[in-house]
């Protein structure tokens, strides 16, 4: 099994895992984010998206998100911070996510939300802003998206 295919494997088991741990999320079996898939990002991190988790490794930590909402009518998903985590755990994030041609972007552009309203409050917290995706508009200081590619196995 090449690397890549031993990530997909490794991330895949990982979210069917998650399901054990503690967290006021659940998962969300019924309403999976359409973007659901194990991806590598620009800098060699890896993505496993799925319906109970969003999970990070490959450079450093590994990031934990429990899946608590999905709406992919308006594509963007509420997570509760893993308790692991190094920073904002048990706290609330929001990942967006558009594409661009055949490009997939993604911003965690609320990452330490007191609740799952909080996270939800877009007037508070306003959506992320695709007009220059490689250039800014994602997160509080204004970054970059993160362009995410499938990992084939």
């Amino acid at each position: 099994m090449n690397n890549a295919a031993s990530r997909t494997a490794l991330a895949t088991a990982f979210l069917l895992a998650l399901s054990g741990f503690a967290s006021a999320c659940t998962g969300v079996e019924d309403n999976a984010p359409e973007i659901s898939e194990t991806y590598v990002d620009e800098t060699g991190q890896f993505h496993a998206v799925g319906a109970d988790g969003w999970l990070t490794f490959g450079l450093g930590d590994q990031l934990v998100y429990f899946v608590c909402l999905v709406d992919n009518e308006n594509d963007y998903l509420i997570a509760q911070n893993g308790s692991a985590n190094d920073a904002d755990y048990e706290l609330y994030s929001r990942f967006e996510w558009f594409v661009e041609g055949d490009q997939l972007y993604f911003c965690n552009q609320v990452s330490e939300a007191g609740s799952q309203a909080d996270a939800l409050d877009f007037v508070a917290l306003p959506a992320a802003d695709p007009a220059n995706p490689t250039k800014s508009g994602c997160g509080v200081g204004n970054q970059a998206w993160s362009a995410l590619r499938v990992v084939e196995p």
